[in-house]
């Protein structure tokens, strides 16, 4: 795994940790994710979408009852997560993965989505999310599209970022992103707006690497921000106990002395 660029980070709301996962990783994690489809299609965890841009599986619940917790709570990622926030990191349920060709549009994962409005502006935020693509993006269409900056209520580039399988995202949850991004055969590094990527025919976008699979999961330090998330999103998408929904038991020691997992949500 290659340093953490934690300036460029806290600069620019994103960076990619390369060569976090080696190739059998990879391999084995996107195996976890067809299984985790499977059981989750045979349990009615999640929904399909079809259109005319899209082609996706959305799963229900988070990582902790799936095959995929394996990846959640791996030590490379707990490493990630522990290095980028200065502290041991907090679990609060809220990961997911999704398979296939998905949604495009900029957006933030915060709660005051508006840039410098609301409590979320207030101060540092240090609420992260960790996408893990088990493909490569670097060269191909279907990865993550950032607005540099923009966690700072900054207007800067749009960038496409340069991630490859084994690599490991991170992004502020204030900073405006958008996934499924599209390249032009001609103009690979011209980033274009949601709505012309979903206007133009396909032919004049490069292909993806191989059917995509990504994988996303929060950690933050404990504190106002966190607490006003879980009241005002966690708690809202649950609908029920937060013991219910994680029934995280049965993980190893390991996991519980690297990260806090919340017990409940009142």
């Amino acid at each position: 795994m290659k340093k953490i660029d934690l300036e460029f980070y806290k600069k620019n709301g994103y960076c990619v940790v390369k060569d976090v996962f080696s190739e059998k990783e990879i391999s084995d994690f996107r195996k976890l994710g067809y299984l985790s489809m499977k059981n989750d299609q045979k349990s009615g965890k999640g929904r399909q979408e079809v259109s005319k841009v899209k082609n996706v599986w959305y799963s229900e619940g988070d990582l902790t009852t799936k095959p995929l917790s394996k990846l959640l709570f791996s030590d490379k990622i707990l490493k990630i997560a522990t290095e980028v926030l200065g502290e041991k990191p907090v679990y609060f349920g809220d990961s997911t993965y999704q398979v296939g060709a998905g949604d495009r549009g900029y957006h933030r994962d915060n709660i005051d989505r508006i840039a410098n409005v609301g409590d979320d502006w207030k101060s540092e935020y240090e609420l992260i999310r960790l996408g893990v693509y088990l493909q490569d993006h670097d060269h191909f269409s279907g990865g993550l599209k950032i607005i540099e900056g923009s966690h700072l209520g900054k207007k800067g580039k749009r960038k496409f970022v340069q991630s490859k399988a084994g690599d490991v995202v991170l992004w502020n949850k204030r900073t405006l992103h958008s996934g499924n991004g599209q390249r032009l055969k001609l103009f690979p590094n011209l980033v274009l707006g949601y709505r012309l990527e979903n206007f133009l025919p396909n032919f004049l976008f490069l292909n993806s690497d191989k059917e995509r699979i990504s994988c996303f999961m929060s950690f933050a330090k404990e504190g106002e921000n966190l607490n006003r998330y879980i009241e005002k999103y966690m708690k809202i998408k649950l609908n029920k106990s937060f013991n219910e929904f994680l029934n995280y038991k049965g993980f190893s020691k390991t996991v519980e002395k690297n990260v806090k997992i919340l017990n409940d949500i009142k």
